[in-house]
């Protein structure tokens, strides 16, 4: 069997560029798209040992689990041995996931070799598998209760509240593709001037929003975003937010949240709406 180098180089590039990037899906981590590719280049030039017959010794255990050591220094952004401990046992078990789904469809086909587009397609395809089976799933896990005691983090601000998981709430930051919690404004009486707590933001427009917005404080009103959304039968609509710094449930942190504030009935059981896919 012929195996273009060229073809073999750019297979284990993608192949590690999913790997890196379904990895970065399951811990929620930032994505560094130059570091990604630089790491993802570097797992293609090491693939290419295959073809130098004097360094197949490189191709050894001891080699790859260096290798993969750099591989995950140079992919991820991360604090601390704990955090990097957890993303390289992470990594392996994605690289272990997508390469065991290539050889499922090779055992059960009958191919005897795969080409370089299909292996991408196979390897694109368990990627997203994982990645969406993972948020569900945790989603359930950590909100498996109908409400959940939430804390939310502004500055040296903490709040804390009882939030309602809604399958329902999908909204996102267009620009940051940051997920938005739905929170009772009341709960930001420490943060927001008092005359804001009391506007009704169920039918946000601009101007109402640029009022808003000269009522802030500096540093507030650098967290402070528009995120417009649309309801089937209707037209667009908006929702003010502040970004927060980070959300706790039950020992689950999350960083990049967007509060969007809102109105909240007296005899509300809960003062948050949670979106399940936040972890």
């Amino acid at each position: 069997m012929t195996v273009y180098a060229e073809y073999y180089f750019l297979e284990n590039v993608f192949m590690n560029y999913l790997i890196i990037i379904t990895t970065c899906s399951l811990l929620n981590l930032k994505v560094n798209k130059y570091r990604v590719w630089i790491a993802s280049i570097l797992g293609g030039l090491y693939s290419m040992i295959y073809f130098a017959q004097n360094l197949l010794f490189l191709y050894n255990i001891y080699f790859k689990i260096i290798f993969v050591f750099l591989i995950v220094g140079v992919a991820f952004i991360y604090k601390g041995v704990k955090e990097y401990l957890r993303t390289l046992l992470t990594f392996y078990f994605v690289n272990i996931f997508l390469s065991g789904s290539i050889f499922f469809i090779i055992y059960f086909t009958g191919i005897d070799h795969m080409t370089i587009s299909l292996i991408i397609l196979v390897g694109f395809v368990s990627s997203r598998f994982l990645s969406n089976y993972h948020k569900v799933f945790k989603g359930i896990g950590v909100l498996k209760d109908t409400k959940q005691t939430i804390s939310v983090q502004i500055e040296d601000k903490t709040i804390q509240c009882t939030a309602l998981l809604d399958t329902g709430n999908l909204l996102k930051d267009p620009l940051s593709k940051d997920p938005v919690i739905i929170i009772n404004v009341k709960k930001l009486e420490d943060i927001l001037p008092e005359e804001l707590i009391y506007i009704d933001y169920s039918n946000m427009d601009h101007k109402k929003a640029d009022h808003i917005v000269n009522k802030l404080s500096l540093n507030i009103l650098k967290r402070f975003r528009i995120i417009p959304y649309k309801v089937v039968g209707s037209e667009k609509n908006l929702i003010v937010g502040l970004k927060a710094d980070n959300l706790d449930i039950n020992g689950n942190k999350r960083s990049n949240i967007i509060l969007g504030l809102s109105n909240f009935s007296k005899d509300s059981e809960y003062d948050a709406i949670v979106n399940p896919n936040i972890f």
